[in-house]
Parts: C-alpha cells; structure tokens; sequence
C-alpha cells in the first residue's frame, strides 16, 4: 500500500456535518471487528495498568507510569485508527495487519506523542481560564492527529496546518466533535455505572469495553473531516483496487501529447 501525504494548500470547502457522522458511521460498521480490535488491545492494556495504580497496592511509579504510558497509548491509538481509514482511502484496501497498522502508528509516535500533550495543555488551559478559548483551540486543532499520520512536519507543524485546514469550516467541526462527544457519553455512561463498585475486574472489563467502541467512531469522524477538506470531490473511501486521479497529479504531469 503507498503512502499518502497531502502537503498541497487546502482549496475551499463547505463541510457538511451531517455528512460527515453518515460516512464515519459507515466506516465505522465496514472496519468494526478490526478498529474494536485494535482498541481493545491498546486501551485493555492501558486500563489494566490503571486499574492496577487505582485498586492495588502499589506505589507513585506504577501510577506515574501509568500515566505516561496512558497518553502514548492514546496517541498510538489515534493514529493506527487513522492508519486503518487510510487505505481505504488510498486505494480502497484494508488488508493492512494490525501489526503494520501499529507499527507505522509507532514510527511517528513522537509526534503524535507531542500533538497530544500540546492540545491537551492548550485546550486545558484555555478551558480553565474561559470556556470558549478551550472550545476555539479544540476545534482548530481537531485534525492535528490525522495531519501527523498522514503529513510530513513537526507538531508544531501539524498544529499550524490543523488550524489552516479548519479555517472557514470552525462551527461546522465544532458540531462534528459536539456531536460525537454527545454519542460517545451515550454509550459510554451504562458502561460507567456497571464499573462503579464492581471490583478491579469488573472496571478494567466495563471501562475498555466502552473506550474500544467509542473510540474507533471518535478517530474515524476526524479523518473524514480531514479528507473532506483537504480532498473535497474525492470520495473517502474507494473501491478496492480504484485508484484516484486527482486535479492536482493531472496540474503537475502537465500537457499530454496526443499525436505521440
């Protein structure tokens, strides 16, 4: 499978929301057994590693790494998901193993790693001073994720272009996150009341259980969000073995000849 980086600027587009949770639900029932999957490996280990700080009697380095490990595992998790979508993309595959979708997800861990300390203290911060800031920083840089699986550059870099493929589009993401952030607590909330006092066991079972449904949706909303804007007309996901000419590859290979 070939990579894919768009590194060309964003042409205008209109986002439409509506849209966008239809084919992220669509991608979500066509790649259910393997983004589940992957979340539950990912996110089953991270919570075992909690549940281990939180009801075991352990000390300040188990739970400082669980910490840490947590916000890598997250980060690995959110870009082997737009991993998975990126075939489709490319050339409508997903025959890619989990194995290779983790470990090209590991090769920019670093920055995924960075982009997600980033947002987070930025978000954060803006949140705890005024809400709307944190609200404005969210939005604008909802796509750095997707933009540092998929584009070269540093998080700083993912960040800047997160904000530029945003622009103009800013209320209609914001209702994209809104949205899924309203589904994911649907879900999530039955899961939540099961764990409470259910023992170790019983928390580790509910919570990854309900992190390893809600999370795939989450990651593949974005990554539609992404493509929409920085491939507008070009379908999200195509059919396997198709093979996508864009504007842009016909501009660059220039005139052809037709006399030969």
């Amino acid at each position: 499978m070939s990579e894919v980086a768009v590194t060309r600027p964003t042409r205008p587009a209109e986002l439409d929301a509506n849209a966008v949770l239809k084919q992220a639900w669509a991608l979500y029932r066509r790649l259910f057994g393997r983004s589940v999957l992957l979340g539950a490996l990912v996110l089953g280990a991270l919570h075992f590693l909690q549940a281990l700080a939180t009801f075991g009697r352990t000390g300040v380095l188990v739970s400082l790494l669980a910490l840490v490990l947590g916000v890598a595992g997250i980060a690995l998790l959110q870009g082997g998901l737009v991993e998975v979508v990126r075939g489709l993309h490319s050339d409508g595959s997903a025959d890619a193993s989990l194995g290779d979708v983790l470990a090209r997800a590991g090769s920019r861990l670093w920055r995924l790693l960075a982009v997600s300390l980033l947002t987070g203290l930025g978000v954060g911060f803006g949140l705890l001073l005024l809400v709307v800031p944190g609200l404005v920083l969210m939005t604008r840089w909802a796509l750095a994720v997707p933009v540092a699986m998929l584009e070269p550059g540093t998080a700083r870099d993912a960040l800047s272009r997160s904000r530029e493929i945003v622009r103009g589009n800013g209320r209609n993401v914001f209702k994209v996150l809104f949205a899924v952030g309203v589904l994911t607590a649907l879900v999530q909330v039955p899961f939540g009341l099961a764990a409470a006092g259910s023992g170790a066991f019983g928390w580790w079972l509910a919570v990854t259980t309900a992190s390893a449904l809600t999370a795939p949706y989450a990651a593949h909303a974005l990554t539609v969000v992404y493509y929409e804007l920085v491939e507008p007309g070009r379908p999200v996901v195509l059919e396997p073995g198709t093979r996508w000419q864009s504007i842009w590859d016909e501009q660059d290979a220039g005139p052809t000849d037709d006399a030969g």
